[in-house]
């Protein structure tokens, strides 16, 4: 069914210019991204801020069958409750309950994660426990940039919710399955991971510097006077930013970097780089005719100055 729905997300953005257009209002539903949320600092037992701390009842529950299941039987009772989302009626509902049920859908998978956690927490050695815990964050900072870069496809609009609520599905998912795989070999448990999941980890968490290669080079956008946007390794790169992977720059304009990264997705990259007074946003991305562009403004809603080239 998620193919259906991500589907169902492309057509109807390809046909409605009115009802997906850009809102002073983030609809109900929304993804709540850290930027939508008061910023706390990340603590070893807390991961995702995203979703409500879950009820004792709740908590007791879990506790008890914790002491019945193994790790493996515990993601195939919680694949049984993501299934009843994948089997739902997407086609008959409107697009205000496609984002709630899309929200509810990524929620199930993210309370799943946040138990694996506390349980590794207490369980895992000091040092495996640092390790992870540095993965996990890091983890955490792809999902936030990965869910704003594909919801930017669809900025303001009704659909939104659901990409991004989508998104954040699927990432969470696969790693509650690798948190999973972690505890069941603290516990000397046996675990298979599906190889559904193995095959698509790639796929729902991808790797930004994939991304920044399939845009690397010097394009020209005005031939008169070689003017180029060049996208280069900053290692060899005569403009290249101290410290970062990648630089990007324009001839007689701007220079950031893979270090001003707000978001991406398969063909875009979204930066953010902060003023006094204002933020500047800027796109590299390559749309559905296969043209790349370059754009860039003081707001995600406002990016008016546009270079195109192929």
């Amino acid at each position: 069914m998620k193919k259906k729905i991500v589907l169902l997300a492309v057509v109807v953005l390809s046909l409605c210019s009115t009802g997906c257009g850009h809102e002073n209002v983030r609809p109900e539903g929304y993804y709540q991204t850290a930027d939508t949320l008061e910023q706390e600092e990340i603590k070893e037992d807390v991961f995702d801020k995203t979703t409500e701390t879950t009820t004792e009842t709740t908590i007791s529950e879990k506790a008890e069958t914790d002491e019945k299941e193994t790790i493996q039987d515990e993601l195939a009772r919680i694949e049984l409750k993501s299934l009843e989302f994948e089997n739902a009626d997407w086609d008959s509902m409107p697009q205000q309950e496609m984002n709630q049920l899309t929200g509810q859908w990524y929620m199930l998978w993210d309370e799943e994660l946040n138990s694996l956690w506390g349980r590794l927490s207490d369980e895992l050695d000091a040092q495996k426990k640092t390790e992870v815990l540095e993965e996990q964050r890091a983890w955490i900072k792809r999902k936030e940039m990965h869910v704003r870069g594909e919801g930017f496809s669809a900025y303001g609009g009704s659909l939104q919710p659901q990409i991004e609520n989508t998104v954040a599905e699927e990432m969470t998912r696969v790693r509650a399955y690798i948190l999973a795989e972690y505890l069941a070999a603290v516990r000397n448990e046996e675990f298979v991971m599906p190889s559904e999941i193995r095959e698509n980890m790639d796929n729902v968490d991808p790797c930004l510097n994939d991304i920044f290669q399939k845009f690397e080079g010097q394009w020209i956008f005005d031939d008169s006077r070689g003017a180029c946007v060049g996208v280069e390794r900053s290692e060899t790169c005569a403009y290249g930013v101290e410290g970062s992977n990648w630089t990007l720059w324009v001839t007689g304009g701007d220079i950031i970097s893979d270090l001003d990264v707000y978001g991406y997705a398969e063909n875009r990259i979204l930066f953010k780089v902060p003023h006094d007074d204002f933020d500047s946003y800027y796109e590299m991305a390559l749309n559905w005719e296969n043209i790349y562009y370059f754009s860039y403004g003081t707001s995600l809603d406002a990016m008016d100055e546009v270079i195109y080239f192929e």
